[in-house]
């Protein structure tokens, strides 16, 4: 249960960062603060939460923290994958520096 709950947590900081890149000033530079703040206070409650339930607590958190970084990888390539020019403007960029007269 807390593997499915971290990869909620981590698909929220995903779509975060997503529209938060388009942004630029105080709200992008604050957007991984955010972020950090929101799985560390899962991870927290889980923690604080895990002696209510019959499980054994480090099973939680090791579900917890897996949840949340093993999808991260997943959407950091997505978001890597959306802010990398595509290949066909590197080549246009290239040319139209070779056509203005060599190298800079």
């Amino acid at each position: 249960m807390t593997f499915f709950t971290g990869f909620l947590i981590a698909y929220i900081n995903y779509l975060m960062m997503k529209k938060g890149t388009d942004k630029s000033g105080t709200a992008a530079l604050l957007l991984p603060l955010l972020r950090t703040l929101i799985s560390a206070g899962y991870l927290v409650a889980v923690f604080f939460l895990a002696p209510l339930t019959p499980c054994d607590p480090i099973w939680l958190l090791a579900g917890a923290a897996a949840g949340l970084t093993l999808p991260m990888f997943f959407f950091t390539f997505l978001l890597i994958r959306q802010l990398k020019p595509s290949d066909d403007n590197q080549e246009t960029e290239h040319s139209d520096n070779s056509d203005k007269g060599g190298d800079v």
